[in-house]
């Protein structure tokens, strides 16, 4: 911190897990070089319909589940 000179400890997304159907898409391990508003884009391939579900895991150890429902184009 500028004004107080008192370290500021790492926070930021340690882990990341994308799955369908239980089905892993990514995985990844994250580090100090992660923004602190990420954007993660990725392309797959859906195995049907269904949900999407996303865990995140933060150096805080707080924890991030949600799930939505796929949208799949017909590009």
């Amino acid at each position: 911190n500028p004004q107080t000179q008192y370290f500021i400890p790492a926070h930021f997304v340690q882990k990341l897990s994308v799955s369908q159907a239980d089905r892993l898409i990514l995985s990844m391990e994250g580090g100090i070089s992660i923004s602190e508003d990420p954007n993660f884009r990725f392309d797959f391939t859906a195995h049907g319909t269904g949900q999407i579900q996303v865990e995140a895991i933060d150096t805080d150890g707080k924890v991030f589940r949600n799930q939505w429902p796929l949208e799949v184009t017909g590009l």
